[in-house]
C-alpha cells in the first residue's frame, strides 16, 4: 500500500513539474481535462511555483501596449512570433491610468476607483476607495514576501499629507507615519514620475534632495535614504527642460535623466551602496520628451518607451533599443501606442489574495495525502 502511494505521489510530482513549464495560454485549455487537473491549476501554490519558474525563462518577458482601440500583448523574445489582443477590462481612453505592474497584477485607476486587473486571465479585483485622496498622488504596487501579500502604496507629491499603504488580505487604506511630512512639504516631492517603481523589498522615488533617493520597505514600513551617484548633476542650474526619474532594470534600481540633446543611464549594481552606481550609457535624446528605460535584455541591450509630440496627434509613442533600433509591435498602423509595460503572464488571481496565505508545504502536503490528482 506505501509502495503504491509513493508511486502516485511521485507520478503527481512529475505531472506539476510538467505542467510547470507550460504557458498560461496552455494551461487555461487543460483546466478542461478532469476536476482534478482543474483544482490543481486553480491552487494558489502552483500558480506561485509556475509564476517562479516564467522568471528565469529568457522567453516569457511580454510587452503589454495600448492604443485608442485595444490592448495588446507580444512577446519580446526575437525567436518568438506572438502579439495578441488582450479582453479589455474598460475601452481605452475612458478615463483609466496604468501605474504599474508586480507579478502579472495591472494597478489601475478608472473614474476615482482602483483596480488590480491581470490581463491574461481577465481577473480584476476593486481596491478598497480613498477617504481623501489627494489631487496630485503617486503609487506603487508590490509584493510582500514577509506576508506573503499586495500592497498598494500612495505618496502625496506635495508631501503634505501622510502616507497611506493598503493590503489586499486586510482590504482597509492605513495612515502611515512619515517623517518626510511637514507643513509646507519637502524631501517627499516627487519629481515628474507617476508611479513609484518596486525593488528588493521596497518602494523607491525621487525628491528635491540632489544627493540621495528615498525608499520605504514594503514589510517594515521603515523609510530610508538611498545615495545617489557621486558628483552626478541631475538637476543643471541652467534653465532647461529636462526629465528625472527612476525605474528597475534586471531587478536593479536605475537612475536617469535626459535634456533636448542627450539622454544619461545609471544602474546599481549592489544595492544600497553609492560606489556600485555604474553609468550604463548615454545616448542622443532624438528630439523625445519622455524617455524611460523599462526592459534590459539577456545580451544588455536595453529596450526604452519614447514619448514625441506629434503635431497632427498630440504625444505618441515608439519603443526604440540602446542601439537605435525601432522594436515594432506591429499593430494597427491607424493608431499610435499611448502605454506600455513589461511583465510576465502568471495565474494569479487578483481576487484570491486571501487563500495565498496557505503555506506552500502545507497545501502541497494536502494534495499528496488527498490524492488530488487522478
Amino acid at each position: 500500500m506505501d509502495t503504491v502511494m509513493g508511486t502516485k505521489i511521485q507520478e503527481q510530482e512529475i505531472l506539476i513539474e510538467i505542467l510547470t513549464k507550460l504557458s498560461v495560454k496552455s494551461l487555461f485549455r487543460f483546466k478542461c481535462v478532469s476536476k482534478s487537473w482543474n483544482s490543481l491549476l486553480t491552487e494558489p501554490y502552483f500558480k506561485k511555483k509556475h509564476h517562479n519558474h516564467a522568471k528565469n525563462q529568457p522567453d516569457s518577458q511580454k510587452l503589454f501596449t495600448g492604443t485608442c482601440k485595444n490592448f495588446y500583448c507580444s512577446s519580446l523574445s526575437p525567436n518568438v512570433n506572438d502579439i495578441h489582443t488582450v479582453p479589455n477590462i474598460c475601452e481605452p481612453f475612458s478615463g483609466f491610468k496604468i501605474y504599474c505592474c508586480c507579478d502579472a497584477l495591472f494597478l489601475i485607476e478608472m473614474w476615482t476607483m482602483f483596480f488590480l486587473w491581470n490581463p491574461t486571465t481577465s481577473e480584476s479585483v476593486v481596491l478598497p476607495a480613498i477617504e481623501s485622496p489627494e489631487q496630485d498622488s503617486t503609487y506603487g504596487l508590490g509584493y510582500d514576501s514577509t506576508s506573503d501579500d499586495y500592497k498598494v502604496l500612495r505618496i502625496d507629491k506635495a508631501g503634505i499629507a501622510l502616507d497611506e499603504i493598503v493590503a489586499l488580505k486586510n482590504g482597509s487604506w492605513r495612515k502611515i507615519y512619515s517623517p518626510l511630512v511637514s507643513p509646507v512639504g519637502d524631501g517627499s516631492i516627487l519629481c515628474s514620475k507617476e508611479y513609484l517603481p518596486f525593488v528588493n523589498g521596497a518602494f523607491h522615488w525621487l525628491g528635491i534632495h540632489p544627493s540621495h533617493m528615498m525608499s520605504l520597505s514594503i514589510s517594515d514600513e521603515t523609510y530610508k535614504t538611498i545615495p545617489l551617484p557621486k558628483n552626478t548633476r541631475l538637476y543643471p542650474r541652467k534653465v532647461v527642460a529636462i526629465e528625472v526619474g527612476i525605474s528597475v532594470l534586471q531587478s536593479m534600481v536605475c537612475l536617469f535623466n535626459h535634456d533636448e540633446i542627450t539622454f544619461n543611464l545609471w544602474i546599481m549594481k549592489e544595492y544600497g551602496v553609492q560606489e556600485f552606481w555604474i553609468k550604463l550609457l548615454t545616448l542622443p535624446s532624438n528630439g523625445a520628451i519622455s524617455i524611460i528605460p523599462i526592459y534590459r535584455f539577456p545580451d544588455d541591450k536595453v529596450l526604452f518607451r519614447y514619448e514625441y509630440l506629434d503635431e497632427l496627434r498630440g504625444i505618441n509613442m515608439i519603443y526604440r533599443t540602446c542601439d537605435n533600433q525601432i522594436w515594432s509591435v506591429d499593430i494597427d498602423p491607424l493608431s499610435f501606442v499611448i502605454d506600455g509595460f513589461v511583465y510576465l503572464e502568471s495565474l494569479i488571481n487578483p481576487r484570491e489574495i486571501d487563500a495565498y496565505s496557505i503555506s506552500k508545504t502545507d497545501s502541497l502536503g494536502k494534495r499528496k495525502r488527498e490524492g488530488l490528482l487522478e
